[in-house]
């Protein structure tokens, strides 16, 4: 006997044919049932309060079937949602990641207070120059010595009369830095033995002017000594040996003094010029550490105009993963009612539905026409209800399509499930005609209906047949056909 199930009600169909199991079927021969044997069927709905997990990538909340829908629409931290500001398509978990760099985001100024400002003209408010911010701020005027205050342009003394004692620290750092590197400038030009010499030279300078002075005093005492007297001029006189001697000895002394004093006169130069070049040194190194820190500032803004690009790549990169699911989905949809689902991997999908961790699988979605209904497989490889652990269950789903409006309800096509041999010896069939009482065929309010079908489908035993392939190279065929004949 043919066990047709909506999941949860258990009822038996008319016995389609009594021979599966030992005779090749042909959909075709299959009886028809007719709308007396309709009314003795008692399907098992799916539990509507069974916990499941989200179907979103990424999203792990459970939460009973009976929420799914409300849950895809208004809860699921992977719903694509549209920005408010910007109208960009974005995933609902980013959305505050998405707000921090989102250029039509309305901010608030921290400094006049005006509201709304979009984050893309917020630079130009607030510009120095140009911007419109009654309140605007520029860097202090002691930036250059440290200060990263930013003051009012049009009323700076307030920061300036609290800063004072900043400010004269932040000076006082800057001029012992610039006087440390002074002194490791004039350790490397040897300024201190220059000074030294210069020294040595002032002070023997200043002994050879004494001993010049005291030999003039003398030269001028003994002039007047020899003036004063009655006898013959100097010539002659026993004085002028020793008069000459000290004129002579005058004479160098003028010649070294001279030549000192030019010495004297390159050392002060040289030490003057050493020093402007310190000078100059110390301005540049100032300047290479305002461009240090500028080249800095910059570098971070990049780097965090480099995270927001990222994070806008990495949601485009989600939504791009959703577009290519939803293309392959598309290119295998039918829309002549038949079903041809390949299910690959069945190993590893067996073992997730014994392990529990993947219960069931669902098919790509199928039309009985362009305009039609839209459909769906599921199957539990451990089986469901009735048949868990002991039969692979297979359920058909109505979709909730684009063109239910203009589609008769509820659903009332025959359907055909057929496990293929893929040596073509015996197809495992069954079949049923809906129950038009049961919700899962009336019209769609959710995503999807509750799916019904047959708990029993096929022994779990016979899938590793020697006699049949009903599994071949870990893949496995399952075929749907949704009689069409009787629609427009």
């Amino acid at each position: 006997m043919n066990v047709c199930v909506q999941r949860g009600l258990l009822s038996q169909t008319m016995p389609l044919n009594a021979n599966l199991k030992s005779k090749r079927l042909d959909v075709s021969s299959m009886a028809v049932i007719g709308p007396d044997s309709l009314k003795i069927m008692r399907n098992i709905s799916e539990c509507e309060f069974k916990v499941i997990r989200c179907i979103k990538t990424g999203c792990t909340e459970q939460f009973q079937r009976r929420n799914l829908a409300d849950h895809l629409e208004y809860q699921c931290e992977m719903r694509m949602i549209v920005c408010d500001f910007c109208k960009e398509d974005i995933v609902w978990k980013e959305l505050k990641v998405h707000h921090d760099s989102c250029p039509k985001y309305p901010l608030t100024c921290e400094f006049c207070d005006k509201k709304n400002i979009l984050r893309e003209k917020f630079a130009e408010h607030i510009d120095i120059n140009t911007g419109d911010c009654k309140k605007k701020v520029g860097p202090c005027a002691y930036n250059i010595v440290g200060c990263k205050a930013m003051v009012e342009v049009e009323n700076p003394t307030k920061h300036m009369k609290k800063s004072q004692l900043q400010h004269l620290d932040l000076l006082f750092s800057q001029m012992s830095d610039i006087s440390g590197r002074i002194e490791e400038f004039t350790r490397e030009l040897d300024l201190p033995e220059m000074s030294r010499k210069t020294a040595e030279q002032q002070s023997k300078l200043e002994r050879l002017e004494k001993q010049l002075n005291d030999l003039e005093n003398k030269v001028t005492a003994v002039i007047s000594q020899n003036q004063s007297q009655d006898a013959s001029p100097i010539v002659g006189s026993p004085f002028e040996p020793i008069i000459n001697q000290q004129a002579t000895l005058m004479e160098e002394l003028k010649n070294k003094m001279a030549i000192l004093n030019t010495k004297v006169s390159t050392h002060e130069g040289v030490i003057a010029v050493l020093n402007q070049q310190t000078e100059r040194d110390a301005h540049a190194m100032r300047e290479m550490e305002r461009k240090r820190r500028e080249d800095k500032e910059l570098i971070e803004a990049l780097q965090r105009k480099i995270r927001a690009q990222d994070r806008i790549i990495a949601l485009k990169d989600v939504a791009l993963a959703e577009q290519d699911l939803r293309i392959q989905a598309l290119e295998k949809v039918s829309y002549d009612g038949i079903l041809v689902w390949k299910i690959t991997d069945f190993t590893k999908k067996q073992q997730d539905a014994l392990s529990g961790r993947t219960t069931s699988v669902y098919s790509p979605c199928f039309f009985t026409s362009r305009h039609g209904y839209k459909m769906c497989a599921r199957i539990y490889l451990n089986g469901d209800g009735m048949g868990k652990g002991n039969h692979i269950s297979l359920f058909f789903v109505v979709m909730k399509g684009p063109f239910d409006a203009l589609l008769r309800w509820p659903f009332k096509q025959k359907v055909t499930f057929m496990l293929l041999d893929q040596n073509n010896r015996e197809h495992i069939i069954d079949a049923f005609r809906p129950d038009p009482t049961s919700s899962s065929f009336k019209r769609p309010t959710s995503d999807m209906n509750i799916a019904s079908g047959c708990p029993l489908f096929m022994p779990i035993s016979q899938v590793d047949s020697t006699h049949h392939a009903y599994v071949k190279d870990d893949v496995m065929f399952m075929k749907v056909i949704v009689d069409t004949s009787d629609l427009a």
